[in-house]
């Protein structure tokens, strides 16, 4: 039996003389990314399909799967790789299954199982539940199991009386050797463990503010970060990207590949992606001036700047920069600096365990009953009001309500 790759140096004949070998049974053929750009790559790939059907169709004997579906790719995969998914109340349904569907892609491609799937409650009594579809649960913190590569999902926080348990567990997965990661505000409760001192991270961009408390140095505002032993992601779509890369970093680029083309995934994105596009970014954007002055502002929410510093930073006079924000943003510079402000100051309030006065330290108010006046104001309710109707409530058919 013949064995080929098909990889960037094989020529048109060669790829096409495999093809023909591969359908009269007597080669086998494995595709290698970025092959010749004169191939056919429509045609190799379809061989290469129908490859796999027939070796799944062959292979199928007890005792045979895993020793000759591994070994079609080229991959050794040894002993499957345990993941574990922590999945706190009220999880992204999204979020949740993206996280999880590369690996189970991966296992169908390879006709193998090269990675087995936990499910696990980050808290026992509040079992993963959202739109009425609860999570199956599979294993739990009593089993002795060590995983390869633990995924902590949480979208709104688990309650103070679990946090002690899901922790000493995190601590004991870390300590066999376990690769710790943190999905949408999952990246909070690793912190909060101690689990993310010297690493970068990143979270959902609405807690980002929270993981800066948590971690003064290292965050940072991105789709997701892989640093050594430990990774963290912005959760929704950024999750399929993270997971994708994961999978790239245990079995490699081939394996990857296949994949990306199981679940039509044709655009991967980079970590250092933006988590957010700014509303109202063409004009934010298109001008140099308001470009900066949001900068500036957001840059100074602790201790705020006079407008006319501002101004002064953009090198313009206030009324300028005043016209400016009229013309282009339909608002002014004092509105918009505010709202930066009290923007911070819901994201502390909601994921942050700082006390309510401090929040509004952190957001420049020196006053209690201005930051209650100013937050009223715009919310139609005070700073702790939010942060207790937050805590308290359910989400509904489509999650909270955080904006």
């Amino acid at each position: 039996m013949l064995h080929g790759v098909f990889s960037r140096s094989t020529t048109k004949d060669a790829c096409a003389t495999a093809i023909l070998l591969h359908r009269a049974s007597v080669c086998r053929c494995i595709i290698a990314p970025n092959f010749s750009s004169n191939v056919d790559k429509s045609e190799i790939n379809r061989s290469f399909y129908e490859w796999i059907s027939l070796r799944r169709s062959v292979v199928s004997a007890p005792g045979q799967d895993d020793a000759l579906s591994t070994a079609r790719f080229g991959i050794e995969f040894g002993r499957p790789r345990a993941v574990a998914l922590v999945i706190g109340r009220e999880p992204s349904v999204h979020s949740t299954f993206v996280a999880v569907e590369p690996f189970r892609a991966a296992n169908r491609v390879c006709g193998s199982t090269a990675f087995t799937i936990d499910f696990i409650a980050a808290d026992p009594k509040s079992p993963p539940e959202s739109m009425n579809f609860a999570i199956p649960l599979t294993a739990a913190f009593e089993s002795q199991r060590k995983y390869d590569l633990v995924m902590l999902l949480a979208t709104y926080g688990i309650d103070e009386q679990a946090k002690p348990r899901l922790f000493k567990w995190l601590r004991r997965q870390s300590a066999a050797g376990a690769h710790l990661s943190g999905i949408d505000t999952g990246p909070l409760l690793l912190a909060e463990a101690g689990l993310l001192k010297g690493y970068a991270a990143t979270c959902h961009w609405t807690a980002m503010a929270s993981l800066r408390e948590l971690c003064p140095e290292g965050t940072v505002e991105q789709i997701y970060v892989v640093d050594r032993n430990r990774s963290t992601c912005a959760g929704q779509a950024a999750t399929l990207d993270f997971s994708m890369t994961l999978l790239k970093n245990i079995y490699g680029e081939t394996l990857y590949y296949l994949v990306c083309n199981e679940l039509i995934y044709a655009s991967p994105r980079q970590p250092e992606t933006p988590q957010r596009e700014l509303v109202n970014g063409k004009s934010w954007g298109t001008n140099p001036i308001l470009n900066r002055a949001q900068r500036i502002m957001q840059e100074n929410i602790e201790i705020p700047l006079e407008l006319d510093k501002v101004a002064s930073r953009c090198g313009v006079s206030l009324r300028e920069l005043q016209y400016l924000f009229s013309r282009h943003l339909g608002s002014t510079p004092k509105k918009t600096y505010m709202a930066f402000r009290l923007q911070h100051a819901k994201e502390l309030l909601r994921y942050s365990s700082i006390s309510i006065r401090e929040t509004g330290l952190a957001c420049g108010f020196t006053s209690p009953s201005a930051y209650y006046k100013a937050f009223n104001a715009v919310f139609q309710t005070g700073p702790a009001e939010y942060r207790r109707d937050f805590v308290r409530s359910q989400a509904t058919m489509y999650g909270r309500n955080i904006y």
